[in-house]
């Protein structure tokens, strides 16, 4: 789930904020003909691919809208389908990576949608809700400003991560999160084996289109945990 990579550079990247700002839902998504035929929750993921392709921070934060537009659609039509809470926080994963202010709101709209993907099927996108839970509290500051902001817990997201990997033991990703929490929390024996597991894994997942993602993201750990 590269959406991921944009939530790293919101909470790394940025100030601890006191303001809020509001997800609002953009203009009507591109009406190509291949969209027409798909369903609201297929159209809400691919426009979030297609944000974070996008180095122009104005066209990421649009898209990222009609996104989240899509998936509060499918929501309201569709509520008993994971897939639709799951697209709406990954666009808003996207939107703040975008439009930085208020980005907590975003945080803990995310958290709240995957708790909700996990209730309704918890297995969605290789134990997804599990990976971007533990992915947001890994990555959270450590210190906040406001009491109720939401901060990082490297147990927490050790958990999530673990049970993501319980999911799907074949996904790579969800052993490279796992093993760059593991370091964080200075568990290295631990996040060595997790990395071990990852590159296992990753040539079975050649034609995945986050295959040069996972090689990048390998190389990086490798160089940290080794």
């Amino acid at each position: 789930m590269r959406t991921l990579k944009n939530i790293v550079f919101v909470l790394l990247s940025v100030p601890v904020l006191g303001c809020v700002a509001t997800v609002r839902g953009g203009e009507a998504p591109d009406s190509h003909p291949a969209a027409l035929n798909q369903t609201h929750y297929e159209r809400s993921r691919d426009l979030a691919l297609r944000a974070e392709d996008t180095n122009d921070p104005k066209e990421k934060a649009r898209l990222a809208q009609e996104g989240i537009a899509l998936a509060e659609e499918c929501v309201m039509s569709s509520p008993e389908k994971a897939a639709c809470y799951y697209y709406r926080a990954m666009n808003t994963g996207v939107y703040y990576s975008a439009h930085v202010v208020g980005y907590q709101t975003g945080i803990k709209s995310m958290i709240k949608d995957c708790k909700k993907v996990i209730a309704l099927d918890e297995k969605f996108d290789h134990g997804g809700a599990y990976r971007m839970l533990g992915k947001l509290y890994s990555d959270m500051p450590e210190t906040s400003l406001a009491k109720n902001d939401v901060r990082q817990d490297l147990d927490l997201a050790t958990v999530y991560l673990k049970k993501a990997v319980q999911m799907d033991p074949a996904y790579p990703e969800n052993h490279f999160y796992l093993a760059a929490t593991l370091l964080a929390a200075g568990k290295k024996d631990e996040a060595f084996q997790s990395l071990a597991n990852a590159e296992t894994l990753v040539p079975q997942w050649k034609n995945h289109h986050d295959f040069s993602y996972w090689q990048r993201l390998n190389k990086d750990l490798s160089k940290k945990i080794r």
